[in-house]
């Protein structure tokens, strides 16, 4: 018996010893399993970056939403893990600041991925393995050496090994459609809230290709003939095109069914996606246009711009937006859309090649009042723009007549100049580490006092737990050669104590003369602890980027609001009701009377006022019923037992977003519940005034309720 006790001893000695060596080498013995669980994972052969994921804004309004559930975007690895796992050698930067916009898309993808595009955790997992393995080749392009092959094997064995970790490790983390029993039966649904462990809806992937079918919702002018000046439009997309339905809405029709508008098949020279709404302005009024920046593919960055002004448009304009991928032999001796003003089809490259933009993604340019008949967007080019070697971002300002009637409009990349940026005399101008300016999208400021919107974007570097570097890029125009137009930095500026939980960011008084970064997250992860609202207030723009940028201290005293995490699972959406002043509408589900379907949607608002200043409290809003906001759940509810109809509300309430948008043009706010279920019908739930307040006579879910 003494032998086996030595026996057993010893086995058990040398398994804890093969677990610490293992634990203690996890940089090579992780990666031997990775290379062979991973071995066959497909690498992408071009030299693109991935997409940058974020908020994608459903109407042309100054309005942000907040994704990410107030949890930060990180690569999440403890200390400890990273230090094991991804030991920094040869002077290589921390796995966390290498792979964070792979990190950023994968959180998001975690949170939202599987209400907003029905994706998996494995769906999400393999995305941010593509991602990584997009970053290695700009990660590793300017490290020393020549055997690129090597270099980036190193890298691409650092992205199997952290695909590896979150398939293994990354389930507690994924947030379903519907958390598991276990999960409820914690109490976790009362300590975090109904969504505290569920998906909910945010719109953060421009090019959603693993998707079969996903809905996306955009507020714009109503087609003509339509009651209204707004209408509500749900564009549901398949790899293959997408329908166009339609919701009017008004104070006083509060209800309107979702009708089939237009069925816009796919170009197959095209990924398929969903458009953005920009305003301009045409015979002296304000119009809306959707506008698609559609890209050839994933692997390059060609594409094309398609837009359509939905109130002007008719079906033919429409259909024209399916001919724009016929050629002229195609077409025949007419072209039926030609002549057309209501659609643009253009190119933005220049004449080497003319549909190369050079990016991957546009933003709306917000702020002074847009030129009549011109569609204005920006976008941060993912390649560069100089043809000497260079390695430096730049930017485009991309200006689209629509009145032009021209296939190729030429947009000259404008180059980035700053103390990242720098251009010595006689030397080409270099930045390094240039794939860490794409982690998150620009935001676009207005100055009062400036004519161009100014492009403003953070980027981390080795500090990147705890400061962001701002870059504010401006225009310098040159009157009489526009083709000169460049970049000039109009004043870079540190951002201290921001720390990766503080992400996304969105901006307060964009069109102001006081302009801010604002943070709003939790204060732990539970849920149930305060949210906080922290500021780094930006100082005056400056003709040049000279001397030490400034570093600005985050203000955690202006807004210090009293309300509990539990608001940010769906995310806010921050409306401009002023040049410095801010509207947050917030939303949550919660338990209702059985009658009532036995839950509803509760609504809330905090105001943000001059100086960053907010009420303690918040505005407290209706409850919806989710009976009202989904009278039927399936297309057959009468044979349908209880509890399933009240899981199905639940999940279609998790799978549709709250909107908001001045329907009426009366400085009145409607809040829209775009409408689920068989048939779906928008609905609109509340009127809000701008200073946060529900106005009582017209919070219609009262009424609807009594109905």
């Amino acid at each position: 018996m003494r032998r086996v006790y030595l026996l057993m001893a010893t086995i058990g000695f040398l398994v804890c010893l093969a677990v610490s060596a293992i634990f203690i080498r996890m940089d090579v013995f992780g990666r031997l399993l990775a290379d062979k669980v991973l071995a066959n994972a497909a690498m992408p052969t071009e030299k693109e970056m991935p997409p940058t994921s974020g908020q994608i804004p459903f109407s042309s309004a100054d309005i942000q939403i907040i994704g990410g559930r107030g949890e930060g975007l990180s690569c999440s690895l403890p200390r400890l893990l990273a230090d094991l796992a991804f030991p920094q050698r040869e002077g290589r930067e921390a796995i966390g600041l290498q792979m964070r916009q792979a990190c950023a898309t994968h959180d998001y993808c975690y949170r939202h991925g599987a209400a907003t595009y029905g994706y998996t955790q494995a769906d999400c997992d393999f995305l941010l393995q593509e991602h990584a393995f997009r970053l290695c080749y700009f990660i590793e392009r300017r490290e020393p050496g020549s055997d690129m092959e090597a270099k980036q094997s190193k890298c691409i064995r650092d992205a199997r090994l952290v695909t590896l970790g979150v398939r293994a490790g990354g389930s507690d983390s994924f947030r379903p459609l519907n958390p598991d029993v276990d999960a409820l039966s914690e109490g976790l649904e009362n300590k975090a809230g109904l969504d505290g462990r569920a998906s909910t809806y945010f719109e953060f992937d421009p090019y959603p290709v693993r998707s079969l079918s996903y809905a996306v919702y955009r507020i714009a002018d109503a087609p003509h003939g339509r009651q209204g000046l707004k209408a509500l439009y749900k564009f549901s997309m398949r790899p293959s095109g997408m329908f166009v339905s339609v919701a009017t809405i008004s104070k006083d029709a509060k209800f309107g069914a979702l009708e089939l508008h237009v069925k816009l098949p796919g170009d197959p020279s095209y990924i398929v996606n969903a458009p953005i709404v920009i305003a301009t302005t045409h015979r002296g009024n304000k119009e809306d246009w959707f506008v698609w920046w559609q890209r050839r593919g994933l692997s390059e960055t060609g594409g094309r711009i398609l837009a359509i002004a939905p109130r002007r448009a008719t079906k033919e304009d429409w259909n024209c937006l399916y001919l724009a991928g016929m050629t002229d032999a195609m077409l025949g001796n007419s072209d039926p859309c030609g002549a057309r003003s209501t659609i643009a089809i253009v190119e933005v490259g220049d004449a080497g090649r003319p549909d190369d933009g050079g990016f991957s993604q546009i933003v709306a340019a917000h702020g002074a009042q847009p030129v009549p008949d011109t569609l204005h967007l920006m976008a941060l080019q993912t390649n560069s723009c100089l043809g000497n070697g260079a390695n430096t971002p730049c930017f485009r300002d991309i200006l689209i007549s629509t009145a032009l009637r021209r296939k190729h409009q030429p947009q000259e990349p404008l180059r980035v100049t700053d103390q990242l940026a720098k251009e010595p005399p006689g030397q080409k101008q270099e930045e390094d580490y240039v794939y860490r300016n794409y982690v998150s999208a620009p935001l676009v400021f207005q100055s009062p006092l400036e004519r161009d919107p100014l492009m403003t974007w953070a980027r981390r570097d080795k500090d990147y737990e705890s400061k962001a570097f701002v870059r504010r890029i401006g225009i310098a125009r040159k009157t009489a050669r526009p083709k000169n137009d460049t970049g000039r930095s109009r004043g870079s500026v540190w951002l201290a104590d921001i720390q990766e939980n503080d992400e996304p960011l969105f901006a307060l008084g964009r069109t102001g003369e006081r302009q801010s970064l604002v943070a709003i997250r939790k204060s732990d992860y539970t849920g149930m602890g305060r949210v906080e609202i922290r500021q780094w207030r930006l100082p005056g723009l400056r003709d040049d980027d000279s001397g030490e940028a400034p570093l600005i201290a985050a203000n955690t005293a202006a807004c210090q609001p009293k309300f509990e995490g539990t608001w940010l699972a769906r995310p806010p959406i921050v409306v401009s009701v002023g040049s410095d002043e801010a509207l947050v509408l917030l939303s949550r589900i919660v338990a209702a009377k059985e009658e009532n379907g036995g839950y509803g949607l509760e609504l809330a608002t905090l105001k943000i006022g001059t100086n960053g200043r907010c009420s303690e409290s918040l505005f407290s809003g209706p409850m919806i019923p989710s009976v009202t906001l989904i009278p039927n759940a399936t297309k057959d509810d009468h044979n349908r037992p209880q509890p399933l109809l009240k899981q199905k509300r639940l999940e279609l309430l998790r799978q549709t977003p709250t909107l908001v948008d001045d329907l009426e043009g009366d400085n009145t706010l409607e809040v829209i519940f775009p409408g689920a279920g068989s048939p779906p019908t928008a609905i609109m739930i509340a009127r809000v005034s701008k200073d946060g307040v529900f106005v009582p006579e017209q919070v219609v879910a009262e009424s609807m309720i009594q109905k």
